[in-house]
């Protein structure tokens, strides 16, 4: 067995103790402040990862709004394309009037219904509905037709055409002497539809 002075043995003390002092410094100052900052790290991360659902997300309600929103405007588009146009409506509605009362026989299954007259429109502010975006045109009509036959008219019209309103609906019975059939009765009504916006049917 090798025998040590004292002074070696206290200088292998010294050298272990700083051997311990300086690992427990490399500890301190090194691993330990690599542990924070790896924890700080850390934390940064699932921040960003929560930061970039949250966009992601975002992204998602921005993508489905917009499907929304260019749906809803095919929507529009379609009706709009129902509604009186703001250049010559008196002629447009002449046109639509007249294919609708003469429809195909297996389509409405009416025959006896005429039109007989179409007045320009009256062009108003205020219509069917209150604080509405468009104006709207009432064009008073005129014609004859069989009971039956006129009450499937005024049906499928309001099918066809639910953004337009039929008021002030009369039917009489005309002059008998000016009728070549007794069963023929006449009727006017005025229709309202909203219309287009000046340069909208362009679009």
């Amino acid at each position: 067995m090798i025998k040590i002075t004292k002074t070696q043995r206290d200088q292998l003390i010294g050298v272990a103790a700083g051997a311990v002092a300086v690992m427990a410094a490399l500890w301190y100052f090194v691993i330990l402040a690599q542990g924070k900052e790896l924890a700080v790290t850390q934390a940064n991360c699932v921040k960003m990862r929560t930061k970039i659902k949250d966009a992601s997300a975002e992204v998602s309600r921005a993508e489905k709004i917009g499907l929304e929103l260019t749906n809803c405007m095919q929507q529009l588009s379609r009706r709009e394309a129902t509604f009186a146009p703001a250049r010559e409506p008196y002629t447009w509605m002449v046109g639509l009037m007249g294919d609708f009362a003469v429809p195909p026989k297996e389509v409405h299954h009416y025959k006896t219904v005429s039109i007989s007259d179409v007045k320009p429109p009256d062009i108003s502010e205020r219509g069917v509905i209150g604080d509405f975006p468009y104006k709207w045109a009432r064009f008073h009509i005129t014609g004859e037709g069989h009971y039956h036959d006129f009450g499937k008219f005024i049906a499928n019209f309001e099918n066809n055409f639910p953004y337009f309103a039929i008021q002030n609906l009369d039917i009489f019975v005309p002059d008998i002497r000016q009728s070549r059939d007794p069963d023929m009765l006449a009727y006017s009504f005025d229709v309202v539809t909203p219309q287009l916006p000046s340069g909208a049917e362009t679009k």
